[in-house]
């Protein structure tokens, strides 16, 4: 039932989510208004209690290895099945094989539909701090951010994901009026985001049904026997039929008209180029047309041509 496979696509929106905030940038400046520091926050993936407790237990970063205070973590808090963005479970998609030969095609089914809940949590120990990171999030959410993310590289995979800040989005924690002078200010921003996911199962590599000839006859019907709206039907035997308008079914054997009197006038050749193309874009074409006199037609049947005042050829 299962097939091992492996895409990596939570780590990928792992990552997407996180280079959204990594460019985050605090501008201090002296009394006169002028830079003296520019200080790109760090970002780390870190849950909320363990990095609160690591910076509890080291307030003054003694120990080496110090945190950098401004500072920004996100975490994955949940993940749910998304009804709304399903599709029919039986659509594919297809890819060039990875042959040297580009013999095969890559098919995979359509993907499922999930929402992955994020948040990001900045910790700062001055209140202008935290405003100047809040306003660098807010503007970029209405409430919503779009990415375009080449989900699986090698299959051409490309997917638009939404990322949603969620109301009530940032919850400020201040220990303001509980902070000593034996503790460290600490003021916590949480943001809340869900983003919408699709996860993808394994890729079967398959024979390609390629078409490699198109044809196309071209017929010139005098008016009596042309089709006019959903009231004829057109068999295989080049038979046209008149229905019923409400409930299709045949008026009568005299609706019948034959069609076979009349032969191709001209035909289209539509093959790639070269013939054994691989099935990959751009595919170049090579078009022939062909005018004909000798009063036949194309039998799809029996895949020959054949004069159109005697019964079909029988091969």
């Amino acid at each position: 039932m299962f097939t091992p496979f492996y895409h990596q696509l939570l780590r990928r929106y792992h990552i997407a989510f996180g280079s959204l905030f990594k460019n985050i940038t605090l501008l201090r400046n002296d009394v006169t208004g002028d830079e003296v520091q520019r200080l790109v926050i760090p970002i780390e993936y870190a849950n909320r209690e363990g990095w609160l407790t690591r910076m509890r237990q080291d307030p003054d970063l003694d120990n080496q290895p110090a945190i950098v205070v401004p500072r920004l973590a996100y975490e994955m808090t949940g993940m749910r099945y998304d009804p709304a963005r399903k599709l029919n479970s039986l659509n594919q998609r297809t890819s060039p094989g990875r042959d040297a030969a580009l013999n095969t095609v890559r098919r995979w089914f359509a993907g499922t539909p999930y929402v992955l809940s994020f948040n990001l949590y900045a910790i700062a120990r001055s209140v202008e701090d935290a405003n100047e990171i809040t306003e660098q999030i807010l503007p970029t959410f209405t409430p919503d951010y779009s990415l375009l993310l080449r989900l699986i590289p090698s299959l051409g995979i490309l997917d638009r994901v939404r990322i949603v800040m969620e109301n009530g989005s940032p919850q400020w924690s201040d220990n303001f009026e509980t902070t000593s002078f034996q503790t460290t200010r600490e003021i916590v921003l949480t943001f809340s985001f869900t983003m919408s996911a699709m996860f993808y199962g394994p890729v079967s590599a398959i024979p390609p049904n390629i078409i490699r000839h198109i044809m196309v006859d071209l017929y010139e019907i005098p008016n009596s026997a042309i089709m006019e709206g959903s009231t004829f039907l057109l068999t295989d035997a080049l038979h046209r039929l008149q229905l019923e308008d409400r409930t299709g079914r045949l008026l009568d054997e005299s609706s019948i008209v034959d069609l076979r009197a009349f032969a191709r006038q001209a035909r289209i050749d539509i093959v790639p180029n070269p013939l054994n193309a691989p099935p990959v874009k751009p595919v170049n074409t090579t078009t022939t047309i062909t005018e004909y006199v000798d009063g036949k037609q194309f039998y799809s049947s029996l895949g020959i041509d054949g004069l159109t005042d005697v019964d079909p050829p029988i091969r």
